[in-house]
């Protein structure tokens, strides 16, 4: 689906930008070499980044209950 009509960015080429580190709608754009016209998809292009940086910030969690493992043990002296 279009998320921009004006400078023809679908849902593909937003995630792409997001994933390639665009924070911002600002950012979305400058990706595509291209600027905001009418603005109509500003709000989407935000709510769309905010989704991500959740989705980025829960995959990133570590469990409450996961215990750090050395990645290797040191033999006692």
């Amino acid at each position: 689906m279009y998320v921009c009509i004006c400078n023809a960015l679908n849902e593909r080429k937003v995630q792409a930008s997001l994933d390639n580190g665009a924070t911002t709608p600002a950012a979305v754009f400058r990706q595509h070499d291209c600027q905001v016209q009418c603005g109509k998809c500003v709000p989407t292009l935000r709510a769309m980044a905010a989704e991500h940086r959740a989705a980025c910030a829960r995959h990133s969690a570590q469990p409450a209950d996961a215990v750090a493992q050395p990645a290797y043990s040191v033999a006692a002296e």
